[in-house]
């Protein structure tokens, strides 16, 4: 029997995961959650099989969350399941420790796979994405300018795109102004943009905006 946490702050997504699994494979349990206060208090007090994780939470600090749930359980099979295009953010989030990285417009035959391989403690990367890593390697594929951003200027680009204040930004990631105006500004300057307008509509050319900003 598996246990199973999805974090998730779309209701309907849960329901349509929980119900996929549930058809497929011997669910003994299946939490959920709809943001990061919550997943922790469920982490601490329970342990899962796998936990179904999105990068897109109101508020929500991924990278920081993901080296809090492995300091707690440093076996902890994390499966990231998002609408953020997996080319960008799949092996960044793979190399944070997740055991794998999945969009949601896959098919259900893919989830269950993913999910199955990943609760054999196996990693899982999507086909499209192991090619699309192996053209780049060998010059063919030209590169989607965000790729050029760290984890932390990835994130905070989102942020900024979500319509989130410097200010804000800060609070959520607990760094200092300081820091984050010069986040901002390497942003600005590795994509050549010079507007929180022009960033906006890179992001939207490049279909960055995953499943809209909370």
């Amino acid at each position: 029997m598996i246990s199973i946490l999805h974090i998730d702050d779309h209701s309907i997504v849960r329901a349509g995961i929980k119900s996929l699994l549930r058809e497929n494979m011997e669910v003994s349990a299946f939490d959920e959650a709809d943001n990061e206060a919550e997943a922790i208090r469920l982490l601490k007090k329970n342990r899962y099989d796998l936990v179904l994780l999105d990068i897109n939470l109101p508020n929500f600090d991924f990278s920081g969350f993901m080296q809090w749930i492995l300091r707690w359980n440093p076996h902890e099979k994390v499966l990231v399941l998002t609408m953020h295009k997996e080319e960008v953010y799949g092996l960044r989030c793979i190399n944070m420790g997740a055991m794998g990285y999945l969009e949601k417009t896959a098919h259900n035959a893919e989830i269950i796979y993913a999910v199955k391989r990943v609760l054999e403690n196996k990693k899982y990367i999507s086909t499209k994405l192991s090619e699309f890593l192996l053209e780049n390697k060998v010059g063919k594929t030209p590169l989607n300018p965000f790729t050029g951003l760290s984890d932390r200027e990835l994130e905070i680009a989102n942020l900024l795109n979500a319509g989130k204040s410097l200010p804000e930004i800060c609070t959520i990631l607990s760094i200092q102004y300081s820091t984050g105006n010069t986040y901002k500004r390497r942003i600005f300057e590795k994509l050549n943009v010079q507007s929180l307008l022009s960033l906006s509509k890179l992001m939207q050319a490049y279909n960055m905006t995953g499943e809209g900003n909370n």
